[in-house]
Order: C-alpha cells, then sequence, then structure tokens
C-alpha cells in the first residue's frame, strides 16, 4: 500500500496511487495531495459522479 507521510514543513512526501487508475504518484514534496495522474483522469472521474447523481434521480 502506498502512502504519503505530511513532513515539518507541511509538505507531502511519499507515493499515492490515482484514483482513477492507482498508478504510483510521487508527492515531490507538494502542499496539496496529487490524487490523479493529469487532468483527463480527474475529469473521467468528475463526469462519472455527474452522470451517476443524474441516473440516480430517474
Amino acid at each position: 500500500m502506498a502512502q504519503a507521510r505530511r513532513g515539518d514543513d507541511g509538505r507531502y512526501h511519499g507515493d499515492l496511487p490515482c484514483v482513477w487508475c492507482k498508478a504510483l504518484l510521487d508527492q515531490g514534496g507538494r502542499r496539496r495531495v496529487r490524487r490523479y495522474c493529469g487532468p483527463w483522469h480527474r475529469t473521467k472521474q468528475y463526469a462519472s459522479t455527474v452522470v451517476a447523481l443524474v441516473a440516480g434521480l430517474f
């Protein structure tokens, strides 16, 4: 299991898996956690959430 840790300086170090494809992403001292490989995986996640909400209404 990949894990990123927050350092004393408030930055994240270590690897976390992409939410969509589970590829490991090096956080490399980022201040905010990087959860997606790129903008397309983030867009797919948001679009699938919207589609699920709309489908749930019917």
